[in-house]
């Protein structure tokens, strides 16, 4: 009897990651993307993995704003925190979905320093590290602001490291990023997005 040793331990096939700034529509296209992957196949095994400020101890929100919006030490903890769980995850399916990659902390670090609300920038073995990681995935889902819509407060998304005011300028250093390191992206608004790419219409 010949039996066929299946591989315990690898990365998943197909790794996919929906990246960008708070507000912007990135659940709505993670969740058609985990359509598109479960019932593309019979058996395919999925796994989405939320971003980690949702699933971190600090889910008050008025810590939220003060130390993410703030705070050098907590902008690398989520950068680590988020690459750990993204390691847990991606060896156990076929399919692995990022919602964000360590990169968005990079980007929000900058632009938070650019606004004056952090006093230090991460250093620059942080980008090198993103940018590489980046550039591993199958798929990177760079999901644009839409200035035409207002942005939805939640428990996550108030006080400075919520604001509005961030999504323009994270979208300009994302695309910076992007463009300078030739990271390729599936990009635009969500609703350009849902209606090229999903059949949506508006």
């Amino acid at each position: 009897m010949t039996y066929t040793r299946k591989k315990i331990l690898g990365k998943a096939n197909k790794r996919i990651a929906v990246v960008g700034a708070h507000g912007v529509g990135k659940n709505t296209i993670a969740i058609k993307l985990l359509e598109r992957e479960k019932f593309s196949q019979r058996g395919v095994n999925v796994t989405y993995m939320p971003e980690t400020v949702r699933s971190t101890m600090f889910m008050d929100h008025n810590i939220l704003g003060k130390e993410i919006g703030g705070n050098y030490y907590s902008v690398s903890w989520l950068f680590h925190r988020h690459w750990s769980q993204m390691l847990e995850h991606e060896y156990s399916c076929d399919v692995f979905i990022s919602k964000r990659l360590p990169l968005d902390y990079v980007v929000f670090n900058e632009v938070a320093y650019q606004l004056g609300m952090v006093d230090r920038l991460l250093e620059p073995t942080y980008t090198l590290l993103a940018v590489d990681q980046a550039k591993e995935f199958d798929e990177v889902w760079f999901v644009r602001h839409n200035s035409e819509h207002e942005m939805v407060e939640d428990s996550v998304r108030q006080g400075d490291a919520g604001s509005a005011d961030l999504q323009p300028l994270w979208d300009k250093r994302y695309k910076d990023i992007i463009d300078n390191w030739n990271i390729p992206v599936i990009e635009g608004t969500c609703g350009e997005l849902l209606a090229l790419h999903f059949d949506v219409k508006p």
